[in-house]
């Protein structure tokens, strides 16, 4: 049985959609991503998508538009993860922000996260992208007030409603015909705007996070159109179920970085990049190797059997009540679970998973115990497909995979023989009482000495332009 995104390639390919195009917009590329989820819509709950109050935004917008941009050219320009994590007394965004302290002549430009920025930081010469984002919305308001939104939403629904037939119903295709009108004015206007801001720093590479992202893929575009080398840092997991890293066409994605820094080895053959192998460079993650060896020697205090659910916003569904089911087979004072909340939880978790609310389920959110530590008081570990997962095993967590809808998300680590599949809590519980030890080099997920490898690797990026 095909995979959604084998399905969607197979059509990318047959219909030649990496190629459609509006005035400049190909957007395919555009919403393939927000395709796939809502191929998947029927078990996904979208998270952390509160109601936004449109008098707070323009508030913000009088108050931070005159904020001055840093107009010198610059070496690296570095676009942050809009989402910041609290470590040590600062919002640190975990992967960009110690690589570009290495670098003193960067910029740093970021996206508000949820309509807001978080303080403090500890990132230097940052740039906000507020103004450019709250305009572009009000522009695609206007054009949507003047009707012109309806003959964009009527092309791109022809072309897609053949190509898509028999994946998505009617209504699923008019939405997305929908939302990529929408994103055709965001681009059009956004697109002038974020081309005079690269032109006024001028930066020799531009450094990345998700670049599937609506504005990283416009800035790829204009970085591509500049002579720009653009290099993206792997942030979460990618396989050949991440529509964003696989495509069925020969040519030139525009939208896509020109180099992809991976985690280790693993990765490098995990998907159909629209890249050449030469270009995927293994690096490491920085964070994540800080974080393992804060905790290499953590004393546990509580020495009950633990097991951590790390919980995913496709899932939300199924794992809640999964942890629910192992703790009525389980004794509190045996077995003690832990369920860690997806960021995207944080805000809503009581009323997408009440289930949770359950006696004897230890909920770990915002404020609660970080990731990390975590792991260093669990046993085993229960997911879907999340980086988490593989973070995991670092700390030689027994991994198990909880595949619902058999996705093949993670099939890669069962078939190596490093995680197992499950399907009910019964099957955890055969796990727990079969104390078997999993071997596995490390390393081949999470390369070592990663900052260095990175500032290495971007210095030499630079010594050849």
């Amino acid at each position: 049985m095909k995979t959604i995104v084998e399905k969607l390639l197979e059509r990318e390919a047959r219909y030649r959609l990496c190629e459609k195009e509006i005035n400049g917009f190909q957007y395919w590329q555009y919403e393939r991503f927000y395709i796939s989820r809502c191929m998947r819509q029927a078990d996904q709950v979208v998270l952390g998508q509160g109601k936004v109050n449109i008098w707070k935004v323009l508030q913000y917008y009088l108050r931070n538009s005159g904020r001055p941009q840093r107009r010198t050219p610059i070496e690296v320009c570095f676009i942050s993860h809009p989402r910041r994590q609290f470590v040590d007394g600062y919002y640190e965004c975990i992967y960009t922000d110690e690589l570009a302290q290495r670098f003193p002549d960067s910029v740093t430009i970021e996206k508000f996260f949820e309509k807001k920025h978080v303080n403090p930081i500890k990132s230097a010469n940052v740039l906000y992208m507020d103004r450019s984002t709250i305009e572009s919305e009000v522009y695609e308001k206007l054009m949507s007030l003047f009707g012109r939104k309806k003959r964009i939403s009527d092309r791109i629904y022809r072309e897609l409603a053949e190509a898509l037939n028999g994946l998505l119903t009617e209504e699923q295709i008019i939405k997305i015909s929908r939302h990529a009108s929408g994103d055709y004015y965001r681009y059009q206007y956004l697109r002038k705007r974020l081309r005079r801001m690269m032109k006024q720093i001028n930066p020799k590479i531009v450094v990345e996070v998700v670049s599937y992202g609506f504005k990283c893929m416009i800035i790829n575009e204009i970085c591509k159109d500049l002579g720009i080398l653009t290099i993206e840092l792997q942030h979460g997991w990618l396989g050949k179920e991440h529509i964003a890293y696989n495509y069925a066409f020969d040519g030139v994605i525009r939208q896509f970085p020109d180099k992809l820094c991976l985690f280790g080895d693993y990765y490098k053959t995990r998907a159909a990049f629209p890249i050449q192998q030469k270009d995927l460079m293994v690096t490491g993650f920085p964070y994540y190797e800080r974080e393992l060896q804060k905790y290499s020697e953590y004393k546990r205090q509580d020495t009950r059997y633990t097991v951590l659910f790390l919980s995913q916003g496709m899932y939300v569904r199924f794992l809640p009540q999964l942890a629910v089911d192992l703790r009525k087979m389980t004794k509190d004072e045996e077995v003690r679970i832990l369920y860690k909340l997806h960021p995207g939880e944080y805000s809503n978790w009581k009323q997408t998973s009440p289930i949770l609310q359950e006696n004897g389920i230890e909920i770990i959110g915002l404020k609660d115990m970080p990731l990390y530590e975590c792991f260093a008081n669990s046993d085993m570990q229960i997911g879907a497909y999340s980086t988490t997962i593989y973070e995991g095993l670092g700390f030689g967590l027994r991994t198990l995979i909880f595949d619902q809808n058999s996705e093949q998300y993670a099939w890669e680590l069962i078939e190596e023989g490093i995680a197992e599949r499950i399907e009910s809590a019964g099957d955890i519980i055969e796990k727990i009482q079969n104390q078997e030890a999993v071997r596995y080099d490390i390393s081949y997920f999470w390369k070592g000495n990663a900052l260095c490898n990175l500032e290495h690797e971007l210095r030499m990026q630079l010594s050849h332009l």
